[in-house]
């Protein structure tokens, strides 16, 4: 199989300045509420620090989401990303659990959503603690059943386990002669138990 690779769609970006400008705006709204109640230069200087804070969050924006990347390959699903401290999650298919997708208000209205990926470790609501998330993806159902096929169709092997290269492994275990050895062990463990 070919690599996926996706880009979140632009209107993530656009979410995220609204989001950061309505926060913004909000803070403001918030400090001028008091102004009745303490001193306007403290407001003045609220306002100033607030500004000071935000304006790098939304100059910030632009390069996260351009460093933003999802893969599908053939070891599973992957994200590359941040600015200054990169950071890269690899998610391979069998130990994926779960794949939800979920679309807010605003992302409905820009027709874009988020694929949570989901390993078994994860706990909470579905969603919220995702290994991965693979946020501003436009085609949320094609995508999703692309990761869900890889997790069906993978199956666990040794080689996934950590097996190094050169070690060959029988492709079938005997079973029978596995659990003769636990029997044996565990009659052993019993005689030592029964002879104290």
């Amino acid at each position: 199989m070919d690599t996926i690779k996706l880009k979140p769609e632009r209107e993530l970006k656009t979410l995220w300045i609204i989001t950061w400008v309505f926060t913004l705006v909000l803070g403001i709204l918030f400090l001028l509420f008091f102004i009745f109640s303490i001193d306007l230069w403290i407001i003045g200087i609220s306002v100033l620090g607030w500004i000071v804070v935000m304006i790098p969050v939304i100059i910030w924006i632009p390069a996260a989401f351009r460093a933003l990347e999802y893969y599908i390959d053939e070891e599973g699903v992957k994200m590359k990303g941040g600015v200054v401290w990169k950071k890269f999650v690899t998610v391979p298919y069998p130990k994926i659990t779960n794949v939800d997708v979920t679309q807010g208000p605003m992302q409905r209205y820009y027709n874009i959503g988020t694929i949570h990926v989901q390993t078994a470790g994860a706990g909470g609501q579905q969603g919220q603690k995702a290994e991965l998330k693979m946020n501003g993806i436009r085609e949320l159902e094609k995508i999703r059943d692309i990761v869900v096929g890889k997790v069906k169709d993978s199956t666990y092997t040794l080689s996934n386990a950590g097996i190094g290269e050169g070690k060959t492994q029988p492709d079938t275990i005997d079973k029978t002669s596995i659990f003769g050895d636990i029997l044996k062990e565990l009659k052993q463990i019993r005689t030592l138990i029964e002879k104290r």
